[in-house]
């Protein structure tokens, strides 16, 4: 089994929600060629920046947060993998296997990362694919896809009606920004880890596909 990154690099060149400037930084807390003992940093980021995943706190105070999840939820043995525009989903998801756990939708708009559409202009996804994903795969846990959020910029309303619906409607977790460039095949299993940030609505993530070698 080969193992892959489906998730980025936190960089401060990182893309956020809103096109919004000097939101990451990377300060040297201790540097050796300054005569101290180590190198270290000082971190300052938002929770919902690079690779990250929702949950159901982001949208309800009654929600599940990070802490809520035991490692057991993390591992995707039954992975789903569409390589298609948001529109030709439903003419495709009949492919997919009903046991899936973890739904991966490759748009390709993901090459657009870095440039300004990538946030201003991304497609919308509907707020009624939550309930039919729900109504195809009963043990979707996670959605995932190469778009910097569920909610585009051209339709914030509908956007706010999708994170309710898959997170809190359907109790399905939102994987955001992921990183499909070189994802062709449906991976044999996902490993998701959250940082380990109890009280939060979302964090920042590592995400390693296992596939085969031929």
């Amino acid at each position: 089994m080969k193992p892959s990154y489906l998730s980025y690099f936190i960089e401060e060149s990182t893309p956020v929600y809103g096109g919004a400037k000097n939101t990451i930084t990377f300060m040297p807390n201790s540097s050796i060629d300054k005569g101290d003992t180590t190198n270290s940093l000082k971190i300052n980021i938002q929770n919902h920046i690079g690779t990250h995943i929702d949950f159901p706190f982001h949208f309800s105070n009654n929600g599940k947060k990070c802490i809520d999840y035991p490692a057991s939820f993390w591992v995707f043995n039954k992975v789903g993998f569409l390589n298609c525009s948001i529109e030709k989903v439903p003419d495709k998801i009949n492919q997919l296997a009903s046991d899936i756990e973890l739904l991966i939708l490759k748009t390709e708009f993901g090459q657009n990362r870095g440039q300004e559409n990538y946030w201003s202009s991304q497609p919308i996804i509907p707020a009624s694919f939550a309930t039919f994903f729900r109504t195809k795969f009963p043990n979707l846990r996670a959605f995932g896809f190469d778009l910097i959020s569920l909610t585009s910029k051209l339709n914030r309303e509908e956007g706010k009606r999708a994170h309710k619906a898959f997170l809190l409607e359907e109790d399905i977790l939102v994987l955001e920004d992921m990183n499909l460039s070189e994802l062709n095949n449906t991976p044999k299993q996902v490993l998701i880890s959250p940082l380990q940030i109890g009280i939060a609505d979302g964090v920042p993530c590592t995400v390693i596909s296992f596939n085969t070698l031929f």
